[in-house]
């Protein structure tokens, strides 16, 4: 999103502008660096050059994001839109707070609302902004709403021109189709119309490819899965390298009912998933072993910590991706964990008795594609091994919620009658359902 030029404020006196700018990339530099002291320390020294400039307190807002302090960062948000309604960037990071740090999507989507009321929005920007609109009314359960917003988004050619664009190096001319120059603008010229360096032109094309798998998860997301379909249909072409556009795939060829497309396009997410490298935060086989046992232990739920005190516990495997004759079954290449069971061979056994849990296995790396660090990874942990074990036995929602679980997904009592083991499974293996943020 755009942020505000520093050659257009107001320079008091000879080399303020400078030093202002200097403080405030130390900070950001520090603040990466996870060195929070001293990036407030920078804060303060641009503060003190310019008070009333509303960058320091978007920097301050990340600050206390980052401490752990999401109230104090939308009070740091705020100040900075009452310094200056026109700067788009504090509008966004607020709503993104309130959306996933304080569980207020109703006041997210006040923020977002008020962002696209922000003048000059360049296309890519109202695309994101409605994205996180969308969001919030999907998180609000008002899925009529974002499938309006997402169904009357013109500015998707702009971002597909610009995909296409940054897939193939394409040049425009001036006098080329409206759409691919606002495209080419966006991919190779910064706000003053000056042409970016090659590092700066890939991260828009990134960026641009961020968008279109938010665009076509929230799409899935709000009942427009003939869209999102097409738009990753163009993307794995663009991306055939991009692991994130082939799984989106995957589950839209599931929904669609096209199992042997929905396969292969598992298999090549699988593929890709296997050359990336484990994050160094993850723990080894053997220390999510100790975890999974101490999580099960200490839940507070009998039925589930029983599973690891008596002497025919289930197996508990600790594997980095799923195989791929899973996925070839129809389990998503995503999965975090996977219960599994096992029914009574006799065939004069009581088809009522439910099956029989004899494993649980967890894949390191889908648990951690969308954490930050180890903390983050045990909890996803946690939350992942509790969660599919709930989902197994038919926790209520009353256990749900003292596992720290979402107590709307406690199923109904099964029927189990005449199912088969593999009726009696769930009939997709998805990846977390959680909204993760970035």
């Amino acid at each position: 999103m755009s942020g505000r030029d520093e050659q257009d404020a107001p320079d008091a006196g000879f080399g303020e502008s400078s030093r202002y700018a200097a403080h405030l990339d130390r900070g950001w530099a520090l603040l990466d660096r996870g060195d929070l002291e001293a990036a407030r320390t920078s804060v303060q020294h641009a503060q003190d050059v310019r008070p009333d400039d509303p960058d320091a307190a978007l920097l301050l807002g990340a600050i206390a994001l980052a401490e752990g302090n999401a109230t104090e960062a939308l009070r740091c948000y705020d100040r900075a839109i009452e310094l200056d309604p026109e700067y788009l960037e504090p509008y966004a990071a607020a709503a993104a707070v309130c959306l996933y740090d304080l569980d207020d999507a109703v006041r997210g989507l006040r923020y977002a609302t008020e962002a696209l009321e922000v003048e000059d929005l360049a296309p890519l920007e109202l695309i994101d902004l409605n994205l996180l609109a969308a969001e919030c009314e999907l998180v609000g359960d008002d899925i009529r709403g974002a499938h309006e917003r997402l169904s009357g988004l013109p500015e998707t050619a702009v971002l597909e021109a610009a995909l296409e664009l940054a897939s193939a190096g394409g040049e425009v001319g001036p006098d080329d189709d409206p759409v691919r120059v606002a495209a080419h603008e966006f991919l190779a010229l910064d706000g003053e119309g000056e042409l970016l360096e090659d590092e700066e032109r890939v991260e828009r094309g990134q960026r641009a490819l961020g968008l279109a798998l938010r665009l076509s998860q929230l799409r899935m997301d709000s009942r427009l899965e003939a869209p999102a379909h097409d738009l990753l249909r163009k993307l794995v072409e663009w991306f055939p390298r991009d692991p994130e556009g082939w799984s989106l795939l995957a589950e839209i060829e599931f929904r669609r009912k096209d199992l042997a497309e929905s396969a292969r396009a598992g298999t090549k997410t699988l593929e890709l998933d296997t050359e990336a490298p484990l994050p160094d935060f993850v723990p080894s086989p053997a220390v999510v072993h100790r975890r999974i046992v101490g999580t099960l232990a200490h839940c507070g739920e009998a039925k589930l910590a029983a599973l690891v005190e008596r002497e025919r516990a289930p197996v508990i495997l600790v594997r980095d991706l799923p195989p791929v004759e899973l996925v070839l079954e129809g389990t998503s290449p995503r999965v975090a964990v996977i219960a599994t069971a096992a029914r009574d061979p006799d065939p004069d056994a009581d088809p009522d008795v439910a099956p029989t849990l004899t494993g649980l296995v967890v894949y390191r790396k889908n648990l951690a594609r969308f954490v930050r660090d180890a903390d983050g990874f045990d909890e996803e942990l946690r939350y992942a091994v509790l969660d599919e074990l709930a989902l197994f036995f038919g926790l209520s929602a009353r256990a749900r919620r003292n596992l720290g679980l979402d107590p709307s997904l406690a199923p109904e009592p099964p029927v189990r009658g005449d199912e088969s083991l593999i009726d009696a499974k769930p009939r997709r293996r998805k990846g977390l359902a959680r909204k993760r943020k970035d």
